[in-house]
This record gives C-alpha cells, sequence and structure tokens, in this order.
C-alpha cells in the first residue's frame, strides 16, 4: 500500500471516528513496528497491538485504563493538559505545539506494554480544523504522523540506569515520569535508558586513526582527551542530522545537564542549552517543523 492511500485510509477513519480503522493503521506504523521488533525480536509483534482508547477532534473519546489516568470523557486538549501537567510549568511552550498539532490521541497495547500515540500531520498546511470530516486531502506534504509515547518509567530518584554512574537529574527525571520516551518515523528521544556518548561514537567514527595528524580542536582529538566521556546521547533526528546530548560536566544552578548538539556543522561548544528551553524551543521543530 503506497503512501497515498494509507493517507486517504487514515482520513476516512478520522472522518468516521472508527477505531478498528484506526487501529488496523496504527499496526503498520513503522515507528511502532520498530518498536515491537526491539522488545519481541519480530516484526510482526505489531500485528497484536491492540486499541485501548481513541480521542479525536470533534469526537467522542471512550474510556481506558491507562498509566497516564486519563479522565473518563477527555477530549484531546484536556487528555493533553492532564498528560502533561506534572512539567506544564517548564515546558508551556511545547505543550502549546502540541496543542495546535495533534488532532487525535490512541492509546494502545504492545507486547503487554502501553504506548499513548500523537496523531498529527507533518508539514502541515493551514490550521487544523475543528472536525475532521474537514480534514483537507493528502497532497504529499500533510501525511498522517505518529509520536510515540512510552509510559511513564519506573526509575525513582535513587535509581541509576545504564550507562549513568548516578540517578537522573531531577528534570529529567520529571519529563520520564510523563514518558520514558518518544519517538516518531525519524526522530527519537530516550530518557530512561541510555546507550553511547558522543566519545565513544567520535572514537568509532575515527577507528584506526592518529590523533595526531588532526589540529587540537578537532573532535577526534577532543573525544581522545575524554572531552566527551559524559555527553550521554539521549536523542537523535536523522531529517535533521543532528544528535543531543546530556552534558553530565555542564549544569545549570539546580545541576540539570546542559543540552549539547552534534550535527552536521560539528559539536557545540559549551555552555549548551539549558533542558527545558531546549525542549520548548528544539523539540517542537524537531517533531512539528515549528
Amino acid at each position: 500500500m503506497d503512501i497515498a492511500e494509507t493517507n486517504r485510509l487514515w482520513r476516512t477513519a478520522l472522518a468516521e471516528g472508527d477505531p478498528r480503522g484506526v487501529e488496523q493503521l496504527l499496526r503498520r506504523n513503522t515507528r511502532l513496528a520498530l518498536l515491537g521488533h526491539e522488545w519481541s525480536g519480530s516484526i510482526k509483534a505489531t500485528e497484536a497491538a491492540e486499541l485501548r482508547a481513541l480521542v479525536l477532534l470533534g469526537g467522542v473519546p471512550f474510556a481506558a485504563d491507562n498509566p497516564w489516568r486519563i479522565p473518563v470523557g477527555a477530549g484531546v486538549a484536556d487528555a493533553l493538559e492532564h498528560v502533561w501537567a506534572p512539567v506544564a510549568g517548564y515546558c508551556r511552550g511545547f505543550l502549546t505545539a502540541l496543542h495546535a498539532e495533534v488532532l487525535g490521541l490512541a492509546l494502545i497495547v504492545l507486547e503487554g506494554r502501553y504506548l499513548l500515540g500523537y496523531l498529527h500531520l507533518a508539514d502541515r498546511e493551514g490550521d487544523l480544523p475543528r472536525d475532521l470530516k474537514d480534514l483537507a486531502p493528502y497532497t504529499g506534504a500533510n501525511s498522517l504522523n505518529v509520536l510515540w509515547g512510552m509510559a511513564p518509567t519506573s526509575l525513582g530518584p535513587t535509581d541509576v540506569p545504564p550507562l549513568l554512574d548516578e540517578p537522573l537529574p531531577s528534570s529529567v527525571r520529571d519529563l520520564a515520569a510523563v514518558h520514558a520516551s518518544l519517538t516518531s518515523f525519524d526522530f527519537a528521544l530516550n530518557l530512561d535508558r541510555f546507550t553511547t556518548t558522543l566519545g565513544a561514537l567520535t572514537l568509532a567514527d575515527y577507528e584506526g586513526e592518529d590523533p595526531g595528524d588532526y589540529d587540537q580542536d578537532e573532535d577526534f582529538v577532543r573525544a581522545v582527551k575524554g572531552e566527551f566521556d559524559r555527553w550521554i546521547q539521549f536523542c537523535t533526528c536523522d531529517s535533521a542530522g543532528e544528535a543531543y546530548f546530556l552534558d553530565m560536566a555542564d549544569r545549570d544552578p539546580r545541576g540539570i545537564p546542559r543540552v549539547a548538539l552534534s550535527g552536521i556543522n560539528g559539536t557545540s561548544e559549551r555552555p549548551g542549552e539549558p533542558f527545558w528551553d531546549w525542549i520548548d524551543s528544539a523539540v517542537p521543530s524537531l517533531l512539528f517543523c515549528v
């Protein structure tokens, strides 16, 4: 099935408020398939994904038990406010972007895990309609996309996740208590499991090279000196060609690591961007191009 037909089916399912149709389309979502493969080793795992709740603009929500305790009868706007209430005071700009872009929420269970899918249009043109029966036809630029939010992490204030030698800093832990991870077709943000550092990535890129052949300010030489050993990768965006790191050695006055960038133009210099400022400014752009 090509992308045009998929988007036509999405528009029909949303306009009709058809949970069964939405469930079938969610099972074909590329990122969901990758998550299923990660958990069970089988892409076919997504065939068992079960839709537990669907809340749409202009539609009627139905109730379901869920880790976020979204109230029975909540619409899209109220559900967004409820889910993000624990951190809304820190990232109001990001929540504003969600209100502007999200046209529905889908709660599913896959491999025994809950995920909350934020339905939105990629490269949206014009405002969202008040009713999804009026959703503009697919033109090639406004395809339906899903941002997947994992259930809140179970890590406590003294738990040390993999790769870290300390508990999650408070602000990072606060966001992980909303979603342990956020992923879409080319975006991945993980807050409860970390697998590499900028130092390790850089040294792997230059394996076999002699640092003596490079200037002292080159990333390779800086990595050899250990400068990036505490830069923990937690977010990537393939379309932007960027990776983001919690700089555990560079913190704001509250002790929260700043966010450093490594992109096609090289590595950012200290100081990085404050964590919540980055959530408010960079993440909406990476997800919604706003």
